[in-house]
């Protein structure tokens, strides 16, 4: 397990997890990940369901995440985050991904399953959350993450300034506001990667001063089975 680092605030006890079955993935779950040119690595499947009954058991607890249903889960939850797994395709074995806003773990976590050569880092502001995703991570086996707990804006001050190839994040805000949270981490030539709806183009639009400012600059937007996924390269 790569080292989480500091956690501000006081030390708790690990969280405990209950044992939980893995969900099923739907029957038409191959075929879809046949459609986005996902391929995953052999056991990916069962890891993903193991994820999912942790996720949806815990919510029962703590707000992870509203989709509570099994099915939506594997849509809404897996499927969305493998979508970017195609755009980190070039991406080599060791190369560092940051999901800012990770909550439950998603992008981050499905990521990490698919792609378990890539050090993925995942990055809350709530301790509850980021305890979830340490236990969680840890009882999955997955070596390659470590989960941060910090405000985005603050710890991309720090030492994970410019440190990561990859940066993802999800349903946390418009383009323009995304940036300042996400682009800072991003080595030169890196990529953003932010999962968006239907109005993607309209924000990217209103975002043209801060892409500037950031100096990104929007390589594409690729529309998905689940949404779209804005393409941007530092």
């Amino acid at each position: 397990m790569l080292n989480p680092g500091p956690m501000p605030g006081p030390s708790r006890p690990a969280l405990p997890l209950p044992v939980v079955q893995p969900l099923a993935p739907p029957p038409d779950f191959e075929a879809r990940l046949g459609e986005m040119g996902v391929k995953l690595p052999p056991r990916a499947a069962e890891q993903l369901g193991a994820y999912l009954a942790l996720l949806l058991a815990m919510n029962e607890q703590m707000n992870l995440t509203a989709i509570t249903e099994p099915a939506e889960a594997w849509s809404r939850h897996v499927l969305d985050a493998l979508s970017l797994v195609p755009h980190v395709a070039s991406a080599p074995a060791g190369a560092r991904l940051l999901d800012v806003g990770s909550g439950g773990g998603v992008p981050g976590v499905p990521i990490a399953i698919a792609r378990p050569d890539l050090r993925v880092t995942l990055l809350d502001a709530t301790e509850k959350k980021v305890g979830f995703l340490r236990a969680a991570t840890e009882a999955l086996g997955l070596e390659n993450v470590d989960a941060v707990c910090g405000r985005a804006e603050t710890l991309a001050r720090g030492e994970l300034a410019g440190a990561f190839d990859v940066v993802t994040a999800r349903a946390v805000g418009k383009v323009s506001t995304l940036l300042s949270w996400t682009a800072p981490f991003a080595k030169p030539g890196g990529l953003l990667l932010l999962i968006k709806g239907e109005r993607a183009e309209t924000e990217l639009a209103e975002a043209r001063r801060e892409l500037a400012k950031h100096r990104c600059r929007h390589e594409k937007t690729v529309v998905t089975p689940t949404g779209r996924v804005v393409v941007l390269r530092k």
